[in-house]
């Protein structure tokens, strides 16, 4: 009987007629009407239940995405910072600006009672800026560290004077605002190598760290630097950490009397003698590390051209 009282309501569907039939029915069949409305409930419910199930799949989706991803940052750094990429390098091959802040400063002084006391209080505050010190009064605050909100020279003034000076008395030779990648240049041109420098360059204070957030380092096109032939990155799984800070403090010197080689051109075995010569004057057994960048050189070169893991 129930299934035939269905059969009657789907015929005559959202009709007056079919309207007239379904409350006639209705009356004289309340039961078949209420397993009706049980069994369209009961639907209704599993359906919930399937939606639910589906979010739930998606959230977890999600998650082991947003975990996949944070992995992923995490190895990118920890594989810059392991394998040593020159700084300058990756600054180099960024597309967007970065901007840093230089201060020079002298003849600091804070309240004391009715007077003055000298003080060291640049120092502290710009180090919660993470700011690295390059020798006598100047120090840089690097890309990373500088507050977003700073656009202008009126903005850097204002920073400053609330965020640093905050009332206090100093001296300030120059504070500047500018784009490490476009208005900065450094280098050592010094006929031996510096074991202890009291002053430093820009290059030898920065790490990949200072310079670029997790986010940044995602998007930079690492097997560029690789196929243009980076000598530290090459070498710095045989080095030693003393002798790979050498090889990174003279790495443009080390290539260019190199050639500039490529990827390719490093992983042709030819050029063993000519890179043991070139390394001679900074690391103890050349040629041994000569051999490995051989061999780290024909690794990536397989590697960045599509080889199997």
């Amino acid at each position: 009987m129930e299934a035939i009282i269905i059969w009657i309501l789907k015929k005559t569907g959202e009709t007056a007629f079919g309207k007239l039939i379904s409350d006639f029915l209705e009356n004289f069949f309340p039961n078949v009407f209420k397993n009706k409305t049980k069994e369209i409930i009961q639907i209704y419910e599993r359906r919930i239940e399937k939606k639910n199930e589906e979010i739930s799949r998606l959230e977890k989706t999600k998650l082991t995405q947003e975990k996949r991803f944070k992995k992923n940052e995490k190895r990118i750094i920890g594989s810059l910072k392991r394998r040593s990429i020159a700084t300058e390098k990756l600054i180099e091959q960024y597309r967007k600006p970065l901007n840093a802040i230089l201060i020079s400063y002298a003849s600091q002084h804070e309240g004391s009672g009715k007077g003055t006391k000298r003080s060291h209080f640049l120092r502290e505050e710009l180090a919660r800026y993470n700011s690295k010190y390059l020798g006598g009064s100047d120090a840089l605050i690097p890309p990373a560290f500088v507050p977003g909100s700073l656009q202008t020279q009126e903005d850097l003034k204002r920073w400053f004077e609330r965020k640093i000076l905050k009332g206090r008395y100093c001296k300030i030779k120059f504070l500047i605002m500018f784009d490490l990648k476009k208005s900065a240049f450094w280098g050592t041109y010094l006929p031996y190598i510096q074991k202890d420098p009291k002053h430093h360059t820009l290059g030898e204070v920065l790490n990949v760290e200072d310079v670029f957030t997790d986010e940044q380092i995602d998007r930079l096109a690492i097997s560029d630097i690789i196929t243009a032939g980076d000598i530290a990155w090459l070498s710095s799984s045989i080095l030693s950490v003393e002798e790979l800070d050498v090889i990174l403090r003279n790495q443009r010197r080390i290539e260019n009397e190199l050639g500039n080689p490529s990827l390719r051109i490093l992983s042709d075995s030819s050029i063993e003698d000519k890179l043991s010569k070139a390394l001679s004057r900074y690391i103890e057994k050349p040629h041994k590390v000569s051999e490995a960048i051989v061999k780290e050189a024909t690794f990536w070169l397989e590697k960045i051209n599509g080889g199997e893991e």
